[in-house]
């Protein structure tokens, strides 16, 4: 009668249950436990009432019928009650032909959709999970979490764990040659001249240039005002302007005070640019540098020397061996810094954490921003996956082995389920007694 003499249920053709864990063999100790007290309590219901009926029938007494009456309904009542609790698993005493039986394995899929509604209507729900989300203040927590100087450490820590094998990993030269090559290939499909039209386009627009222009007139204009500049570059020209002077006759000196007027001039000629934003030379300059972008995007023979420039750059070994180099130097200082105990990077990245949390958590319209952002983003992907979800729960639930599921399940409410059988066997016994009492009192009443 008990259900361990129920054959195991054919497989679903999911894979193949796992091996018990010492949590599980625990479970199931308890489960035959109290399997073994239930099936007691019946044999001592049948007991009884075998010995109750010889007794009645040798030494007929109203005792002897009332211990009768109340063994019988004790093991009406148990029989009933482990006929329930074997159904909801298996087939009691393997009898397929008793209808509503193995309810759990023949209703698994039904079971799997049910508790997928479930999670979704009732876990899932938009509303709930946003309104759990904002008594949560992700803002304020997070504020929290990076100030304190535990998590800081904590974080610095986990960098310095992490980074090693990210160096491992870009200091590959599979990758290197990876990265240069895919580089390369897409910098030699690029038009570069076009390219460049429209970044020159982008960084001269409303004549911002201009702005790096009246940087470069003021700095040279302060190197021409300075005397030693100006005597140094006079007599490089000084030179130049005797040898042509000389031929009229004109001494040298008069040559150093000509180049001195010419470097006063371009002096003055560079100062006057850098005031006036409307000078001459630097409108030629924007209509310059406007022909020059236009003759980017439509002069085929620029756009080819901008091109062969860039070939013969990529096609240097020298670029390739420059940039390894550079790589390798970053790799290494990286790389020694993260062994030493008082790591410069760990410290920045605590200090960062720290600076981040202490921000945040003293201002508290941050803190609202980040909290309408989690849930301006977690709205529509509740409302996006919960159906994927649904239909993950139960693709899963059908996947699983029809004989594990029903173990598990046992397992987990089966000793549970075996305190049933105890009150139907105790009840079934004062339900008789009350039964055999009812009916002494109308026979007596009659």
């Amino acid at each position: 009668m008990t259900a361990e003499t129920e054959p195991p249920l054919p497989a679903s053709g999911s894979p193949a249950a796992p091996t018990a864990s010492p949590a599980g063999d625990v479970r199931a100790a308890a489960l035959t436990r109290r399997k073994r007290i239930a099936v007691g309590m019946l044999a001592v219901a049948a007991a009884v009432f075998a010995v109750g009926t010889w007794l009645r029938i040798t030494h007929p007494h109203w005792g002897f019928d009332l211990l009768v009456a109340m063994a019988e309904a004790a093991m009406v009542g148990g029989l009933a009650d482990w006929f329930a609790v074997v159904a909801l698993f298996r087939h009691p005493l393997g009898q397929r032909w008793i209808p509503h039986t193995a309810i759990i394995p023949n209703k698994k899929v039904a079971l799997g959709r049910a508790l997928a509604n479930f999670i979704s209507d009732h876990f899932l729900e938009s509303g709930e999970v946003l309104r759990r989300v904002e008594q949560f203040d992700p803002g304020k927590r997070l504020a929290a979490a990076l100030a304190n100087p535990v998590h800081a450490q904590t974080i610095g820590k986990f960098a310095v764990n992490v980074v090693p094998h990210l160096l491992q990993l870009m200091d590959s030269e599979r990758l290197h040659r990876f990265l240069l090559g895919l580089v390369r290939e897409q910098l030699q499909r690029a038009d570069v001249a076009d390219l460049g039209s429209q970044l020159l386009e982008v960084m001269t627009q409303d004549r911002r240039h201009q702005a790096l222009l009246d940087s470069v007139l003021r700095d040279l204009g302060d190197v021409l005002a300075d005397e030693d500049t100006q005597h140094l570059i006079a007599s490089k020209i000084s030179p130049q302007l005797w040898s042509v002077l000389r031929l009229t006759r004109l001494d040298d000196a008069v040559a150093e005070k000509l180049a001195a007027k010419i470097i006063a001039g371009i002096s003055d000629l560079i100062s006057d640019m850098a005031e006036d934003p409307s000078h001459e030379l630097r409108l030629r300059f924007d209509d310059y540098v406007d022909a020059f972008i236009d003759r980017l995007r439509t002069d085929p023979s620029l756009q080819q020397k901008v091109s062969a420039l860039r070939d013969r750059v990529l096609d240097d070994p020298a670029l390739a061996r420059y940039l390894r180099q550079s790589w390798i130097q970053v790799l290494d200082w990286v790389r020694d810094d993260l062994q030493r105990d008082d790591s410069a990077i760990a410290g920045k990245v605590a200090d960062a954490s720290r600076a981040i949390g202490d921000k945040l958590g003293s201002d508290p319209e941050v803190q609202g921003w980040l909290n309408r952002w989690v849930l301006d983003t977690l709205g529509p992907l509740i409302d996006k996956y919960r159906g994927a979800i649904r239909d993950f729960i139960v693709e899963r639930v059908e996947r699983w082995d029809t004989r594990e599921l029903v173990r598990e399940l046992e397992l987990s409410v089966g000793s549970d389920l075996q305190y049933i059988r105890y009150n139907g066997t105790a009840i079934g016994a004062l339900i008789g007694g009350l039964l055999y009492a009812t009916v002494r009192l109308i026979e007596w009443l009659a």
